[in-house]
């Protein structure tokens, strides 16, 4: 069973080999980036958009 945190995220395993290890705070970040962006549309996600050079 994977634990979670309160936003639903998939704790990063805390003792595993590396390839465990980097999957697990992958699988961190992106379901970070969804539930940051979660319920924004497209007008809501570009402001924060760094310049374009």
């Amino acid at each position: 069973m994977i634990d979670r945190d309160e936003q639903g995220r998939p704790e990063p395993p805390l003792a595993a080999d590396e390839t465990a290890t980097l999957l697990g705070f992958l699988d961190f970040q992106r379901a970070t980036l969804a539930w940051k962006c979660a319920g924004l549309d497209a007008a809501g996600l570009g402001p924060r958009s760094p310049p374009r050079r």
